[in-house]
């Protein structure tokens, strides 16, 4: 077996022995994953502070510099969105009630259906945004320990091999990145898009409902799901049919818009991936996974591509 193929199985074998771990680890990963995630998002600025500080200043200052931002965020818009999402809550059982009222049977059972799957997804969600909370906490950890993990792995390597594995690493490092980014990116153009057009058509709660797709939308197919609902309950409660109907179409247009140009048009580049390969990797990795598959899916491909790209030399 020559070196070329010796690389390639190393990869195919660390590939198959990951998913096998991510697999049996699943609960796990609701921990693990934001925590990763975050520590990413943060690390630029670790490292730009690092030059000036010891590391576990660094991290103390660049963990503190993110939560003086988001409370000022929500000390300046907390209490209204606050305000606007009790009473969101409070009004969508009797939007509920009314919308039943108004269509056939046949359809009230097929919403009783779609409400428990919705349910289910909101559930699961539920669990990831409290692991979110216990991310900064780990993720502090891991950002002073990630020297340690990647001085063990390097140990294991010849030391001819070293530097271009470190390469491959820091490659690595830049796809999921950039994919953390773009998605932020993309998940806050959907949510402003959703506030136009439920502004524009009259419907309440507008920022609450846009600002928690927003943040469902992280995680790709869930900001349809929390944009949606409570969307065409009000609509239907408030407007009747003709206006639900008015809603869905251009909420739809909005989420055929990010499915078929923004997701697979930024992420796509970002990620060097075609966008066949992007919607292949999101339809296996939700089989698999669930909501954290669709969301590990297209970085944990482009990954494989760079280590694919290492094996061949």
């Amino acid at each position: 077996m020559d070196e070329r193929t010796r690389r390639l199985a190393a990869v195919a074998a660390g590939f198959l022995l990951a998913i096998l771990a991510a697999w049996l680890l699943r609960p796990a990963l609701l921990a693990i994953v934001p925590s990763v995630l975050y520590a990413i998002f943060t690390w630029p600025l670790v490292r730009r502070l690092r030059r000036f500080f010891p590391k576990i200043v660094a991290v103390v200052i660049a963990n503190a510099a993110l939560a003086v931002l988001v409370g000022s965020a929500l000390f300046f818009f907390g209490p209204m969105l606050y305000t606007q999402a009790v009473a969101l809550i409070a009004t969508i059982p009797d939007a509920a009630r009314a919308t039943i009222l108004q269509v056939p049977p046949m359809v009230r059972e097929q919403i009783g259906a779609l409400s428990g799957s919705a349910l289910a997804v909101l559930r699961s969600t539920s669990a990831i945004l409290g692991a979110v909370v216990l991310a900064p906490v780990f993720a502090s950890y891991l950002q002073l320990d990630a020297w340690r993990y990647r001085r063990a792995i390097l140990s294991i390597v010849p030391n001819e091999r070293r530097e271009s594995l470190r390469a491959m690493f820091a490659q690595m490092y830049d796809v999921v990145d950039g994919y953390v980014r773009v998605q932020l990116l993309i998940s806050a153009i959907v949510g402003l898009l959703v506030f136009l057009v439920l502004q524009i058509l009259g419907v309440r709660f507008a920022p609450a409902i846009a600002l928690l797709t927003a943040v469902f939308d992280l995680v790709p197919y869930l900001g349809g799901i929390a944009a949606f609902v409570p969307s065409i309950l009000l609509a239907l409660a408030a407007g009747g049919v003709a206006k639900a109907i008015f809603v869905a179409v251009l909420l739809a247009i909005v989420f055929a818009f990010e499915a078929y140009v923004l997701s697979p048009t930024l992420v796509g580049a970002r990620m060097r991936l075609p966008s066949s390969a992007v919607i292949l990797a999101l339809l296996v990795g939700g089989e698999l996974f669930g909501p954290l598959g669709l969301y590990l899916a297209v970085p944990v491909v482009a990954m494989l591509r760079i280590a694919l790209a290492y094996a061949r030399g």
